[in-house]
């Protein structure tokens, strides 16, 4: 089929406004028009694949950038999946030990943590996760797209100081920071799905909420930011919600429904 817009979509706090990875009915039905109207839509998230397949399949998605960038399918088919070294890994684990924070390892099938903590059991809590699997060699066994590490934010520098050349770094959560292999972002993963497609000539519009859609906001012809995104992402943004229902209110606003 061919498109001449493609719609990337954030899921927490954005497409999926309360963080359980639902969407309205409202929304649903708005989805089921994009194939008439040329539109695809791809969910671009911080969230991993073992998350979100139910939404996708139930949302009838197949192009979907997920990880932050570290994962990324087109219509189908893998076209790039990346994984974070254990070089850097073992670094970040021993820094995260001298500092008594907890660290977790994501994988688009499962995930485990170093130890359950009460920042990590808060992040769990606000992002619905209910698996409290702790195994501090889990990334001996996986290969492992990102890092999570477990702190408020006044601490970051820590981490980011010592490996700002090796690793980037997303903050999507007031208790925790992704750590992603250094080339990855929703910036990146979107170049590469364009590339597969071959999308050349086609108008494209993202929605999100957080600091970890700023690449992605810098990469697209349209950023939609949601009524309570952050600062920074509002002031990239080339419209910014008014409503609580800002998906909708942006679709509309662009035409795009």
């Amino acid at each position: 089929m061919n498109y001449n817009k493609i719609v990337f979509f954030d899921l927490d706090g954005t497409l999926c406004p309360n963080n359980d990875l639902k969407v309205s009915v409202e929304m649903i039905e708005l989805l089921k028009t994009f194939p008439e109207r040329g539109i695809l839509p791809v969910i671009a998230s911080g969230r991993s694949f073992y998350e979100t397949k139910p939404l996708l399949e139930m949302l009838a998605i197949d192009s979907y950038i997920l990880s932050n960038g570290c994962y990324v399918v087109c219509q189908g088919t893998v076209v790039k999946e990346s994984f974070i070294s254990n070089v850097i890994i073992q670094n970040v684990l021993s820094l995260a030990r001298k500092n008594n924070h907890d660290v977790g390892f994501f994988h688009q099938n499962g995930y485990a943590f170093t130890g359950i903590s009460t920042a990590t059991s808060e992040h769990l809590s606000s992002m619905n996760l209910s698996k409290n699997i702790i195994d501090p060699n889990y990334y001996r066994k996986h290969k492992i797209n990102f890092l999570n590490i477990y702190l408020p934010k006044k601490e970051e520098t820590i981490y980011q100081n010592i490996f700002a050349k090796q690793a980037n770094f997303f903050r999507y959560a007031p208790m925790a920071i992704d750590v992603l292999p250094s080339d990855v972002s929703k910036s990146q993963g979107i170049t590469i799905l364009l590339s597969a497609m071959n999308g050349k000539n086609i108008s494209t519009y993202a929605f999100g909420d957080q600091n970890n859609d700023l690449s992605m906001f810098s990469k697209v012809d349209y950023g939609i930011a949601m009524k309570q995104a952050t600062r920074e992402l509002k002031q990239k943004a080339s419209y910014v919600a008014q409503t609580d229902f800002g998906v909708v209110e942006g679709l509309k606003y662009y035409h795009l429904v």
